[in-house]
């Protein structure tokens, strides 16, 4: 893990050596701030959840983490977050019950005229079956939820898009490091992929068994989607985008003392909407964003799917100069 996320951070860097180095450009449509440094705090209920079908039955896999707060620093193109999950919250504070999930991601955009990359970094230990009542024994609770302390998700993940037209703005609704100044919008075409591993690390024995799949996913999307100016701070952007592709899963089904594998190839669904409304001024700035996502293919013997639904995050923030060293190692 250490290793992957060194080589990550390195082609993050890599990557912003393209940004652009002014303290302040500024177009008819968009205002890039260069030299400041963006910090954003957010609540989101932004979670990722597995549905296994097994013998007419479907069981949900999620990690502990019903609401949580991310701290975001974005400069330039680097953007980098950590989440945690505060006990006051309600629904955080029940880890006697569906066990504790520790997460860590980090992230990138590269945003060019006509192009725009995102790259990402998920690791996640530690999920619960939400629909334990299902194999909940007659006479107990069904709060007790049956736990997956071993159960880690690690994902590798990004996009590839051309936007048609340069004058629309995804950095002013993603990660404020620019603001969209004039109304634009842009056809989006886009190249989705995701590398990502699901394994049970739990110790074998005589009676169990465990899994770990290695998952490939790729698919062509096209979309559309536009910012309304209200005024020099205030948006409002919508879109929503669809397509298909393939992704290829290995499934290594593990025993006491042997192994199977199994390899499998679907087709791919996915479709994707946003709604978002902010206030972006030349410091502060705030807002909320929904997104809708939907992914299916069919599914046989019990490779997990991993699905995206409905999510929503309320942000604020505020841009500080960016301390000299960093501007100068960037530059």
């Amino acid at each position: 893990m250490k290793l992957i996320a060194t080589i990550l951070f390195s082609f993050l860097v890599f990557l912003n050596c393209y940004a652009q180095t002014e303290a302040r450009e500024k177009d008819a449509f968009i205002e890039k701030h260069n030299q400041q440094l963006a910090v954003k705090l957010s609540l989101t209920n932004n979670t990722e959840f597995f549905q296994i079908y097994q013998q007419d039955q479907q069981y949900t896999i999620k990690p502990n983490t019903s609401l949580k707060t991310n701290l975001i620093l974005s400069y330039r193109a680097l953007l980098f977050g950590v989440g945690y999950s505060p006990k006051f919250i309600p629904g955080n504070d029940d880890d006697a019950q569906k066990g504790q999930s520790k997460i860590f991601w980090m992230g990138t955009n590269v945003n060019l005229p006509h192009w725009t990359q995102h790259l990402e970094y998920t690791k996640i230990k530690g999920f619960y079956l939400h629909n334990s009542s299902n194999l909940l024994q007659s006479g107990r609770n069904d709060a007790d939820y049956f736990k997956l302390p071993d159960l880690n998700y690690t994902r590798i993940s990004g996009y590839t898009a051309y936007k048609m037209n340069p004058n629309f703005s995804f950095s002013a609704i993603e990660t404020q490091t620019e603001r969209q100044l004039k109304s634009a919008g842009s056809f989006v075409p886009s190249i989705v992929y995701r590398y990502y591993i699901i394994d049970n690390k739990t110790e074998l024995g005589p009676n169990n068994t465990s899994q770990k799949t290695n998952n490939l996913s790729c698919s062509l999307q096209l979309g559309y989607f536009y910012t309304w100016v209200i005024n020099k701070s205030l948006f409002v952007s919508g879109g929503a985008a669809t397509g298909g592709g393939i992704i290829h899963t290995k499934l290594l089904t593990r025993y006491y003392t042997s192994s199977a594998e199994t390899k499998t190839n679907y087709a791919i669904f996915r479709a994707k909407t946003m709604l978002a409304a902010g206030y972006n001024a030349d410091r502060f700035f705030a807002g909320i964003q929904l997104t809708g996502n939907i992914e299916g293919y069919k599914q046989q013997k019990t490779t997990p799917t991993l699905n995206e639904n409905f999510q929503f995050q309320l942000y604020a923030g505020y841009c500080f100069d960016a301390p000299k060293f960093l501007s100068s190692i960037f530059n």
